[in-house]
């Protein structure tokens, strides 16, 4: 596969998730977005349709934040504490199966975007068809940890003990060091895991460990719909609605 190939399934479900998420959008007064690449062409499609006008938006991430602002919406950004309700959520996601179980947390941002998720009425997914395993379980994707920093080793020894899999600290490419959260946490990364059949079960599991703020599994009754964009079409799966 090319990269030109995936980028243009990118955008074609970005664009039409836009387009079928419009009448919604144009109803709703706060708006929750994610993080990434997808969200960016899903935020262009929007400016251009002229729909995030005037709304409230949140995000998951001084990433997005910083985008919406070269894009000069005039809407009003808050911040994720003055808020507890959002009309609308919508992000994209690292893996995906036929469950619709999902692994996020690429951008480090998972405690903010699972935060987004849990207080949405409507939780909008878009991804390409590389993300989409075509499994029933969840297996290719590392699952992001974000914990608090003076816990590190007590959850790497709780993770091992649990024969979850195998945790690794996430580290930064362009900087010396660990990966640090906009919550000042640090990014512990699962490898060589199980299949994971049932995300909920797994979430739960590690959660229970001391110093655990969040995980990257993402359960099915977090998705109401997903946009999955291939080379020539865009596939609309329906989740817990």
């Amino acid at each position: 596969m090319s990269m030109a190939s995936v980028e243009e399934a990118k955008k074609m479900a970005a664009f039409l998730a836009c387009e079928r998420e419009k009448d919604t959008i144009m109803k709703a007064e706060v708006i929750g977005l994610g993080t990434g690449s997808t969200i960016k062409y899903f935020i262009d499609k929007c400016v251009r349709e002229n729909v995030l006008e005037n709304k409230i938006i949140v995000s998951s991430s001084l990433d997005t934040v910083l985008y919406i602002l070269n894009k000069n919406i005039k809407a009003c950004l808050y911040d994720l504490f003055g808020l507890d309700k959002i009309d609308i959520y919508i992000d994209g996601a690292d893996e995906v199966s036929n469950r619709l179980d999902l692994i996020k947390g690429r951008g480090a941002a998972l405690f903010r975007e699972k935060y987004l998720a849990l207080n949405s009425v409507r939780r909008v997914y878009i991804v390409d068809y590389t993300k989409f395993n075509n499994k029933d379980y969840l297996y290719r994707k590392p699952i992001p940890v974000e914990v608090i920093p003076m816990t590190i080793r007590y959850v790497f020894r709780k993770i091992i003990e649990l024969g979850i899999g195998q945790p690794r600290i996430r580290m930064g490419v362009r900087k010396d060091g660990p990966v640090i959260t906009d919550n000042y946490g640090l990014i512990i990364d699962i490898v060589d895991y199980k299949y994971i059949y049932n995300a909920l079960d797994v979430d739960r599991m590690i959660k229970q460990i001391h110093g655990v703020l969040a995980t990257g599994l993402f359960p099915r009754d977090l998705v109401d719909i997903l946009y999955v964009g291939y080379k020539d079409e865009v596939k609309i799966y329906s989740g817990s609605v």
